[in-house]
């Protein structure tokens, strides 16, 4: 069977695994409620906030679940990937600081990083991202069209680093 990896930062990781704690708590708030419904109301099948909740607590909640569990089963920590460990910037990989520059020699950065990482404000993009994926595997001096909402924009790659948001413990 083949897996996919799903690449996680130590701190995207320690976040995604609260979500699945904070989820499963949510179920068993939900079967509280259920059971609260259920003592005041005799006939269920017409009783809206008992449906809702059931929903939720059976089919809902564990889905969202399965789907974290399955991708955290998959993982591979970013910080401890070769390339990182070993300071190896000779193409973009996840995990990797990059600086561009279009033709009116504006300079752009972008870290890629892993699943749950995306921050735009900060210029941090998901390794799964359509961005990010336009960028992997590029090296120095390379060209790139990056499309975007805004337009399409020529990069050239100017630098590769080891990100410095990582956690290289």
């Amino acid at each position: 069977m083949n897996k996919q990896k799903t690449y996680f930062t130590k701190a995207g990781l320690a976040r995604t695994n609260e979500e699945i704690i904070c989820l499963q708590e949510e179920i068993r708030t939900c079967n509280m409620k259920i059971g609260v419904t259920v003592e005041l109301d005799n006939d269920l099948r017409e009783n809206p906030e008992f449906m809702a909740l059931r929903n939720k607590a059976e089919y809902e909640l564990p889905k969202k679940i399965q789907e974290l569990a399955k991708l955290v089963m998959c993982k591979e920590i970013i910080e401890d990937m070769p390339h990182i460990r070993d300071n190896l910037c000779s193409y973009i990989e996840v995990g990797h600081q990059v600086t561009l520059i279009d033709e009116n020699n504006n300079i752009r950065e972008l870290t890629i990083l892993g699943y749950g990482d995306s921050n735009p404000k900060e210029n941090i993009v998901s390794y799964l991202t359509p961005i990010a994926q336009q960028l992997l595997n590029h090296e120095i001096g390379d060209e790139v069209n990056l499309i975007s909402p805004h337009g399409d924009t020529l990069y050239e790659i100017e630098k590769i680093i080891v990100s410095p948001l990582l956690n290289k413990r």
